[in-house]
């Protein structure tokens, strides 16, 4: 069985919120290889335990509820991105709690609840080690003046709330990528769990 050696990591570069490591592993037939992976500076715990939260959340309005995204510039991709409202888990902060407090900072939204966590789950395994939790999210009709309280790198990224009919899920996704937007793959998925 294949196994990683995590006390063979070496740094190879590091910067505020990421670091670059070269790990060993042994393969299926006990050889070692070296494998390069990039690491969040704020992990904590295992190699799989979660390190952030991705939101679905449904949006109680007057016209149905509506699928929450956000779009946002990403810089490693030179691009604007259509995702999942989603953050890092502070230290000693419960994942549910996350979940909440970043809805309340990039979409301005109050008493939201949290339906269902899942387990950690990774993103793009093959180049990094992070998990998240993907957090199911009820949100009731907003006050008035409900207000996003973004901080400077998410007010910098222009981080905009985007809400989407269920029934038009699909023919939204297309337009919003054929207006040059990159669609993040999991906000495939969220329909599904709007659909249940």
């Amino acid at each position: 069985m294949a196994s990683t050696n995590e006390s063979s990591a070496v740094v190879v570069g590091s910067t505020r919120w990421l670091r670059l490591e070269t790990i060993d592993y042994n393969d299926e037939q006990g050889v070692t290889r070296k494998w390069d992976r990039v690491v969040r500076t704020t992990k904590k715990g295992s190699s799989v335990s979660a390190d952030a939260v991705a939101m679905t959340v449904l949006l109680d309005t007057d016209e149905g509820e509506k699928l929450v995204l956000v779009r946002q510039f990403r810089p490693p991709l030179g691009a604007y991105t259509i995702e999942l409202p989603a953050g890092l888990v502070d230290e000693g902060e419960d994942v549910g709690a996350a979940a909440l407090r970043e809805l309340r900072e990039e979409c301005g939204f109050v008493n939201s609840v949290v339906k269902s966590v899942s387990p950690p789950v990774c993103m793009s395994p093959g180049l990094t080690n992070e998990c998240v939790c993907l957090v199911d999210v009820a949100v009731p009709k907003q006050p008035p003046g409900a207000r996003q309280e973004l901080d400077g790198d998410e007010a910098g990224r222009g981080l905009e709330v985007v809400l989407v009919k269920t029934a038009e899920f699909h023919d939204e996704l297309r337009r919003l990528s054929a207006e040059g937007n990159v669609i993040m793959c999991c906000v495939y998925t969220a329909n599904l769990f709007a659909a249940k």
